[in-house]
């Protein structure tokens, strides 16, 4: 492959994004994980920490100052306007971040699949930047299952998948799909499969489908 291919990489909480991304990176695609950089954008002494605090106040730290995410969580999720105010914070800083990463990446001649996971890809538009998209998906009560197990109660795990799109629509508008209803092994064999739809493309193409 002699060009860089920028595919995004989206799906619902709990669908298996992160082993969807991992199958892909162990083939040779660069990862970029907008879910850990908002994290670190999160971390004490950067630019969205500050603004966090001083927006949703000291409450939401932790004895050793840094932000208790749980709490955190606990509040955007319960109130729509409370995670839009978090979201503008966060979200320039990680796009900043993850287009950053892309354009040294293309300084640096890299050539290759590179894979932005964000879970957040069609609520926030930016589906057109990409060559191609892949969504994870699994049914709603899969998720619940999997969230319980990651000790969220019922009422949590209900807010943080009405926070995102429905599922059915994720899958409808992406160009790859992984449903992941079974063992690990059985997605990991999905991915291997858009991986050689991603490998097969052609020097001169454009965006691609199945």
């Amino acid at each position: 492959m002699d060009k860089l291919i920028q595919v995004g990489l989206t799906g619902g909480i709990a669908s298996g994004k992160t082993t969807a991304a991992a199958t892909l990176a162990a083939l040779g695609a660069h990862v970029i994980d907008t879910d850990e950089l908002a994290r670190r954008a999160l971390d004490p002494g950067e630019p969205a920490f500050e603004a966090t605090v001083r927006v949703f106040g000291r409450e939401i730290l932790k004895a050793d100052g840094a932000i208790d995410r749980e709490r955190l969580g606990n509040i955007v999720f319960a109130d729509s306007r409370q995670r839009q105010r978090l979201n503008d914070i966060v979200h320039p800083e990680v796009r900043a971040a993850w287009q950053g990463e892309l354009i040294e990446l293309k300084r640096a001649g890299w050539r290759g699949v590179v894979v932005v996971v964000i879970p957040l890809l069609y609520e926030v538009a930016v589906q057109d930047w990409f060559d191609a998209v892949i969504a994870v998906g699994c049914a709603e009560t899969t998720q619940r299952r999997r969230l319980h197990e990651r000790g969220l109660n019922e009422a949590q795990a209900d807010a943080r998948i009405r926070a995102q799109l429905p599922m059915p629509v994720k899958v409808e508008r992406a160009d790859f799909v992984a449903w992941n209803e079974c063992s690990q092994a059985v997605l990991e064999q999905q991915m291997t499969r858009i991986w050689k739809r991603l490998e097969s493309l052609a020097p001169a193409g454009g965006n691609i489908s199945n």
